[in-house]
C-alpha cells in the first residue's frame, strides 16, 4: 500500500510539472451525520492528467484519465465533463466520528485546496411531560428534551406556527458520555385557547430540524376542581369498600367455622349415645328410647309384656301397660286384654314404653 501511494506521487508530480491545470471551484465544508453519506466537489481545468484526494494529508482516492484507483471501498468518486472543465465528486460512505478532520483536493502540484468534514449526530427529541390539556390563564411549565446529539443543538419553540420569544424559554446543557450532549429546554406558557406547540432541535447536518409537537386543550378552572374532587374521592370509595369487603369475608369465614365445629359435636355426642333395644320372645322394641336396662324388669305375674318400674326401688309402686301386640309372625302369645295402669299416690317417674 505505501509502495503504491509513493509511486503514485512520483508520477503525479512528474506530470503536474509539465501541466498548467487549475483548481477553478474548491470544495466545500460538509456537514454529515454519523453512518451517512459525505460528499466533496472538486473542479479542475483541461487538460488535467491526474487528482488526489487527500484526508489529513492521507491520500485516500486518486482520479486518472482511465478511471479512479481505488484503495479503500469507503471512498469513490463521479465525475462530470464539460468542454472546459473536469469535476470530481468524492463520496465517503459511510462516515464515522474519525473522519472529522480535513479533506483537500491536489493536483500534485503547488496548488491544492482543502475543506472540513464535519460528522454530527442527531439524538432524539421528546417532551419529558406529555401535557394534554391546561387550566386556562395558569402558567405551565412545558419541557423537551435533545437526548445525545454533538454538537449540541438549537432549540427553538413554536406555538400554532409561530416563533415563541426566546425569553419565554430557558435551556440548560449536559454532558454525556461518548463526547455527547443533553439539552433541556423549559417553556413557561400561559394559554387562553387551544394550542399546538412544537419543539424545535437543529444541527448543521440536518436537511431540516427535528420537530416534537403536541396539542394542548384549555379547560375552566371549574373543570379542574371537579376531577381533582373525582381523584380524591374515588380512591377514598375504593379504599373503603375494600375494608368493608375484608370484613365480611372475615365474619362469613368465622361463621363458617363455628358451624363445622358445632357439627362436629353434634356427631361426637350422637356416637357416644348407645341406643336401647329391649325384646321379649324375639319381640324388638324399637319406639323406647335409650335408658338403662336394669330400670325395668318384667313382671313374672303377667302373661302379656308388662314392665314394672323399678327406679324407686320398689317392685309394685308403679306400672307401665304396654300396647297390645299381635301374635302374628312373631312366635309369642295372642292378644292380652289390656289392664288399667296402676299409679302410686306419690308422683314418680314413668316411662312408656310402644312394642312394635
Amino acid at each position: 500500500m505505501a509502495a503504491i501511494t509513493t509511486v503514485l506521487a512520483l508520477f503525479s508530480i512528474s506530470l503536474g510539472v509539465c501541466l498548467s491545470t487549475k483548481i477553478i471551484e474548491v470544495p466545500k465544508n460538509a456537514f454529515a451525520l454519523l453512518h451517512a453519506d459525505a460528499a466533496f466537489n472538486c473542479t479542475v481545468s483541461l487538460p488535467w492528467r491526474i487528482i488526489i484526494w487527500l484526508m489529513d494529508t492521507i491520500p485516500i482516492l486518486t482520479i486518472v484519465p482511465d478511471g479512479p484507483i481505488i484503495t479503500d471501498s469507503r471512498f469513490h468518486q463521479r465525475n462530470y465533463t464539460t468542454k472546459r472543465t473536469f469535476t470530481s465528486e468524492l463520496i465517503i460512505s459511510p462516515v464515522t466520528m474519525r473522519e472529522n478532520m480535513t479533506v483537500r483536493c491536489s493536483l500534485q502540484t503547488e496548488e491544492y485546496q482543502q475543506a472540513f468534514l464535519f460528522v454530527q449526530v442527531d439524538g432524539p427529541l421528546f417532551f419529558v411531560k406529555e401535557i394534554s390539556s391546561v387550566v386556562e390563564n395558569r402558567a405551565t411549565d412545558i419541557v423537551c428534551k435533545a437526548e445525545g446529539w454533538n454538537p449540541v443543538p438549537t432549540i427553538r419553540w413554536k406555538k400554532n406556527r409561530t416563533v415563541v420569544d426566546s425569553k419565554m424559554y430557558t435551556t440548560t446543557i449536559e454532558q454525556s458520555s461518548d463526547n455527547l450532549y443533553n439539552t433541556i429546554s423549559t417553556l413557561n406558557l400561559t394559554l387562553s385557547a387551544n394550542a399546538e406547540i412544537m419543539c424545535l432541535a437543529d444541527i448543521e447536518a440536518l436537511p431540516q430540524p427535528k420537530t416534537a409537537a403536541l396539542f394542548i386543550t384549555v379547560k375552566s378552572p371549574s373543570e379542574d376542581q371537579t376531577w381533582l374532587i373525582i381523584a380524591i374521592v374515588v380512591p377514598i370509595a375504593a379504599a373503603i369498600l375494600l375494608i368493608i369487603l375484608i370484613i365480611v369475608i372475615i365474619i362469613c369465614i368465622k361463621r363458617r367455622k363455628h358451624h363445622e365445629t358445632s357439627y362436629r359435636n353434634e356427631l361426637k355426642r350422637m356416637s357416644t349415645k348407645k341406643p336401647f333395644k329391649i325384646t321379649t320372645d324375639g319381640v324388638e322394641n324399637l319406639g323406647m328410647s335409650t335408658g338403662s336396662v336394669n330400670d325395668l324388669q318384667r313382671s313374672p305375674s303377667l302373661t302379656s309384656p308388662y314392665w314394672i318400674n323399678t327406679w324407686s326401688g320398689e317392685k309394685n309402686n308403679d306400672t307401665v301397660e304396654a300396647p297390645t301386640i299381635p301374635a302374628v309372625d312373631y312366635g309369642i302369645q295372642k292378644e292380652t286384654p289390656n289392664q288399667p295402669m296402676d299409679f302410686s299416690s306419690s308422683p314418680r317417674k314413668t316411662r312408656h314404653v310402644t312394642a312394635v
